[in-house]
């Protein structure tokens, strides 16, 4: 999830423009882009997937460990219990929990499928961001401020409220009245800002102390919903930085797949770092010209595309 500073409210108005309500529907990835893109479309950027489709049979030792340490896996038959001293798995833990590896990172794969149509975020690329994030165990780590399968970040929090309107006032609404509601998240006062990304984060939270592994995989898929609903917030906030730093939409500049690479490293680095990076790079029509552009502190936008792009099922 995104590593760097909220953004400021001067900034956030800026970047949002003027929102009012009542709202319509929200601008898809492909408005954002300004067109339609050329059919047919890469496969992993299309926006519907039968459930099916999505199911992968990845190695995550990360997510081995977790589910040995639970006991979600029983590894009395390795060494140590199948975990190394450091919490690694060994590599007969990494055996013997394959086949529960296998159930989890599949177990979410119709919240994807359902979450991409609603969304028009490409599941394939959905699921891909989860392997990078989480590995698929939905776990928070609110000393870091990580929570839930897509390790929402309070950033996070702030870019789907502010580019998200709906959702933004369905989560108002369970606080506030529908008066107070009316008002866009980047108009409200600060403290209800922060009301309002704090009870993003706590509903994707699954910690459940009475839960086998102390976790309950149902909030994963909220949390799958809320993924999906924050990367078609970057959609339209990475349109917005482009359009303010070149004077023209995506689309007359970029194909619809270094857009969406642009949209990846946003969601990660943030606005700040992509509007600097445009402005370094000299080119807008390169994704790797683009990321050479990024700045020191924010490089590790470009590795994050690159490991989701690893993580996409051919």
């Amino acid at each position: 999830m995104r590593r760097y500073f909220l953004i400021t409210p001067i900034l956030l108005i800026f970047l949002c423009g003027a929102v009012t309500f009542p709202q319509g529907s929200t601008l898809s990835c492909e408005g954002a882009y300004g067109a339609v893109p050329p059919r047919p479309l890469a496969k992993w950027l299309e926006t519907s997937a039968a459930a099916t489709d999505l199911a992968t049979q990845n190695r995550y030792d990360l997510l081995a460990g977790h589910l040995l340490l639970t006991g979600l896996v029983n590894g009395s038959s390795c060494p140590s219990g199948g975990i190394n001293t450091d919490g690694s798995p060994n590599a007969c833990g990494i055996e013997v929990a394959q086949t529960e590896v296998q159930n989890w990172q599949n177990r979410y794969d119709s919240a994807i499928a359902n979450a991409a149509q609603s969304s028009h975020v490409p599941p394939y690329l959905l699921k891909a961001v989860m392997a990078v994030e989480s590995q698929f165990w939905p776990s928070s780590d609110w000393t870091k401020g990580e929570i839930g399968l897509g390790q929402m970040t309070e950033p996070g929090a702030d870019l789907l409220l502010a580019y998200r309107p709906g959702y933004a006032r369905q989560v108002c609404l369970e606080t506030f009245s529908e008066e107070d509601c009316n008002v866009a998240y980047p108009f409200q006062t600060l403290s209800i800002q922060a009301m309002l990304r704090g009870r993003v984060l706590r509903s994707l939270d699954a910690s459940c102390s009475t839960c086998a592994g102390g976790i309950d995989p149902a909030k994963g898929e909220q949390a799958v919903t809320v993924l999906a609903e924050t990367m078609a917030a970057s959609c339209g906030q990475s349109a917005r930085v482009i359009t303010m730093i070149t004077g023209k939409t995506p689309v007359a500049w970029m194909s619809y797949e270094n857009f969406w690479r642009f949209v990846l490293a946003n969601y990660h680095a943030g606005a700040g770092c992509m509007a600097q990076a445009l402005k370094n790079s000299g080119s807008f029509t390169s994704w790797p010209a683009i990321a050479s552009g990024l700045p020191s502190g924010c490089r590790s936008g470009s590795e994050y595309v690159r490991r989701v792009e690893e993580n996409i099922k051919p």
